[in-house]
C-alpha cells in the first residue's frame, strides 16, 4: 500500500514541476479562480447605452474557467441558435450560422492585478487570428460578478467599446 501511494505523490510532484512558468497561476489569479456564468455580452456607446452583441443575442449563454494551474476556456453562444434540419448533413450555411453564433477559445492566461489586465493567450480557438496572440481583458470585480471590457475591433466590424459580465458559479 505505501508503495502506490508514493509512486502517485512523486507522478503528482513531477506534474507540478514539469508545468511552464507561464502556465501556472500567478498571485493575484485567486480572486478570478474558478467558473464564470455568461449574464450579458455587447457594445457600450458614449451616451451609456448597452447593445448585445447582434451574433450572441440579447441572452447570451456560456462560460469562463480559470484554473489554478494557469489554464482558461471560455465559450459564448446565442441560445436561440436555430437547429440543423437534418443534424447528421448540415448544409454550409447552417454550417456558416453555427459558427457566427458561437465563440470559443482556451490557453492560458496571466493576471495583471495592478494593471487590472487580464491576459488570455489562446491556444486553440474558433477565431484562428487569436491563437498565438495575447488577447488583454481590462477587468473588475464586482462582488459575484467580474466585468471585461475594453476597446475592441472584431472581425468585420468597426472598432468599438465592449462590457462582458460574468457571474461566479457557486456550489
Amino acid at each position: 500500500m505505501r508503495f502506490p501511494l508514493s509512486l502517485c505523490f512523486l507522478l503528482v510532484s513531477l506534474g507540478v514541476c514539469a508545468q511552464s512558468p507561464a502556465a501556472r497561476a500567478t498571485a493575484g489569479s485567486s480572486s478570478v479562480i474558478g467558473t464564470w456564468r455568461l449574464l450579458s455580452a455587447g457594445n457600450v456607446y458614449k451616451d451609456g447605452r448597452f447593445e448585445p452583441f447582434a451574433e450572441y443575442g440579447p441572452h447570451p449563454v456560456g462560460y469562463l474557467m480559470y484554473d489554478v494551474t494557469g489554464h482558461m476556456c471560455v465559450s459564448l453562444a446565442n441560445p436561440k441558435h436555430p437547429h440543423w434540419a437534418n443534424q447528421e448533413k448540415p448544409t454550409d450555411a447552417e454550417k456558416i450560422e453555427s459558427f457566427r453564433v458561437m465563440l470559443a477559445y482556451c490557453g492560458t492566461y496571466e493576471v495583471q492585478e495592478q494593471e487590472h489586465r487580464i491576459i488570455h493567450r489562446p491556444e486553440m480557438s474558433s477565431w484562428p487570428h487569436y491563437v498565438g496572440t495575447d488577447q488583454v481583458r481590462p477587468y473588475r470585480l464586482e462582488g459575484n460578478r467580474l466585468i471585461l471590457s475594453g476597446h475592441e475591433m472584431a472581425p468585420g466590424d468597426e472598432a468599438s467599446d465592449y462590457q462582458i459580465v460574468w457571474e461566479r458559479v457557486e456550489k
